[in-house]
């Protein structure tokens, strides 16, 4: 064939064009990938739902295993609650079900443990209460007692009728029982009990005699720290006799062993009465310096308020102390 000379026939126009195949190729193969990663996640994602689903259901049956109220709680939930655990128990459920269930089965369980603390704590506070006041009983009981068993002659603590009494009153304090079993041993008048850093302490003309806390003896360290004590009260007791009232109620105060209602410390004319002398040897004409019966009045003070009064101290020794006609 011939050309005309001059023509413009491009050679570059026999080259067949094929880009657009190839990029229709391309993007087919992109479509199918991002199909296959679709499935791909889709499967995974339904695996794992399943998997959430099954963990679900097992840990509902697990609390309610731990709680059989927890049943009864999901039945009468209504609403959501409870359509939901109806499907769930009919079998046809689907993963919100479960996780709606299981919800509701975390807050209850959380309320019931809340409640049931609430209740213990109560528990653990009325008992507190009750054993308290029965502390409080038995220690009315022992000061009453203790008074209304000691003789009016001679200043010594009928150890028999202080235990009837005790026992008549009320008082239950393992402690007390204790101190008058330790008090039996104990001859003479000028018998004391006073409560020291929660030991209750017998003393006899100001000595340490015994003690007990809990039922149990002092430790030597707690031995050492009670007559310690003891001597700043026999100290207070000697500067009070001598006429120095001011600086025995500075170691009252200190001291803390003896308190009015109030908890105010109580001055020493009314923890060691009357002085014993003028400051100058004499007995303010009492004829002698020895202990007779007002130190044993003197020295059985109890610490606490919860003073008998003269008609009740009578019925005691009725009770107790003077034989039946």
């Amino acid at each position: 064939m011939a050309f005309q000379v001059g023509s413009r026939i491009r050679p570059e126009l026999n080259n067949p064009d094929f880009s657009g195949f190839a990029r229709a190729a391309e993007i087919q193969a992109s479509a199918i990938a991002n199909l296959g990663r679709q499935i791909g996640e889709g499967i995974e994602k339904y695996q794992q739902n399943k998997e959430v689903t099954l963990a679900g259901l097992a840990s509902l049956e697990g609390q309610a295993a731990a709680d059989p109220t927890l049943v009864s709680a999901l039945k009468n939930a209504g609403g959501d609650v409870g359509k939901a655990y109806a499907r769930i128990e009919s079998g046809n459920y689907n993963q919100r079900d479960v996780l709606t269930t299981t919800g509701f089965a975390s807050a209850y369980n959380q309320q019931q443990q809340n409640m049931r603390a609430s209740q213990l704590e109560n528990l653990k506070i009325q008992s507190a209460q009750s054993e308290q006041q029965q502390k409080e009983k038995s220690q009315s009981a022992f000061d009453m007692a203790l008074m209304a068993s000691r003789e009016a002659e001679t200043g010594k603590v009928d150890t028999g009728a202080l235990a009837a009494a005790y026992f008549d009153q009320g008082g239950r304090d393992p402690n007390d029982l204790k101190i008058i079993e330790s008090m039996q041993k104990i001859e003479g008048p000028n018998i004391e009990v006073l409560d020291i850093g929660g030991f209750k302490v017998v003393t006899q003309d100001g000595r340490y005699m015994t003690a007990a806390r809990d039922g149990e003896a002092p430790s030597p360290a707690a031995l050492q720290t009670l007559e310690g004590e003891l001597d700043q009260l026999e100290r207070a007791r000697k500067v009070y006799n001598e006429g120095d009232e001011i600086a025995a109620n500075d170691i009252l105060a200190v001291l803390g062993l003896y308190k009015d209602i109030l908890g105010n410390p109580k001055p020493a004319s009314e923890v060691f009465g009357p002085p014993k002398n003028n400051g100058d040897g004499s007995d303010n004409g009492s004829g002698d310096n020895s202990s007779g019966l007002d130190d044993a009045v003197l020295n059985n003070q109890a610490t606490t308020d919860n003073l008998p009064t003269p008609e009740e101290i009578e019925a005691f020794n009725q009770a107790f102390l003077k034989p039946n006609p």
